[in-house]
């Protein structure tokens, strides 16, 4: 099989170019990039210490077993089973407790971990801020819709209903900023597809992080009503209508951003 070309038309455009080759990562083919190379033994204990999480039912917050017992268990030397709790760590897959008691503990899965990791990918490809907000709309509208399609309306209400009402008058401006975020997080996680809840959450997360939270959208001029207005059709049931809210929302915010922001939005993403 031949290496796939890389994704960009010419030479002149920004990035580096984008290859698609399946199962290239530790692959020892002649064909393969050139980057591939046999995994450390250390990866192979961290995906093997997260295979045994998740084979054990770990919880966050549980405790994993002490070094000399995870040696034994993974057959690897000491240096080698540190190199891989840290590559653990760097994810947010396990705290490290320093002291006495401590040691390697579950965490919940955050998805700006993702995203961290995501922003170094766009970074070398030259990825803008306009695709990114792009990328935002083509995946939170169906997402919407999906939610809106849940039929335990009671709990579409408990999850939505302080939203249907909300009044930005009565909250601080800090406040306003992190409950109407939260909003699309919330959407993303009732959606019972755990891909599309890190994807989504971790676009959502690059999008607050990286430009929202430099230029608030409700102070920059954004209407916060079309939150209340996407929580009244979800729990309504009203997929369509929730959709092309959605959709609406976010391109009046994309828009803001691109009269007000041009430069920024036409910058490549930042790495973290």
């Amino acid at each position: 099989m031949n290496t796939p070309r890389p994704t960009r038309a010419s030479s002149g455009q920004r990035g580096l170019p984008i290859v698609y080759h399946p199962g290239a990562l530790f692959s020892a083919r002649a064909d393969a990039p050139s980057a591939a190379r046999p995994p450390k033994a250390s990866e192979i204990t961290a995906a093997t210490i997260v295979s045994d999480i998740v084979a054990e039912g770990l919880q966050v917050g549980d405790r994993l077993p002490p070094e000399s017992d995870m040696i034994a268990r993974y057959s690897v030397s000491r240096e080698s089973l540190r190199e891989a709790l840290r590559l653990l760590e760097v994810q947010g897959l396990i705290t490290l407790k320093r002291g006495p008691g401590g040691g390697p503990l579950v965490s919940a899965l955050n998805a700006g971990y993702l995203a961290r990791t995501a922003t170094l990918y766009f970074h070398l490809s030259g990825a803008t801020y306009d695709e990114l907000f792009e990328t935002w709309e083509i995946l939170e509208p169906p997402l919407s819709a999906k939610v809106a399609r849940i039929e335990d309306k009671a709990l579409k209400t408990r999850v939505f209903g302080p939203f249907a009402g909300y009044d930005p008058a009565a909250h601080g401006q800090d406040e306003v900023f992190a409950e109407l975020t939260n909003f699309h997080a919330l959407i993303s996680d009732l959606s019972g597809n755990h891909v599309l809840t890190l994807l989504s959450q971790a676009v959502t997360h690059v999008v607050v992080s990286h430009v929202l939270d430099l230029h608030d959208p409700s102070s920059a001029g954004a209407e916060l009503h079309s939150h209340a207005d996407i929580a009244n059709a979800i729990i309504n049931g009203h997929a369509t209508k929730a959709a092309a809210l959605m959709e609406g929302h976010i391109r009046e915010v994309t828009e803001l951003y691109r009269a007000q922001f041009p430069e920024r939005m036409r910058e490549t993403i930042a790495w973290l």
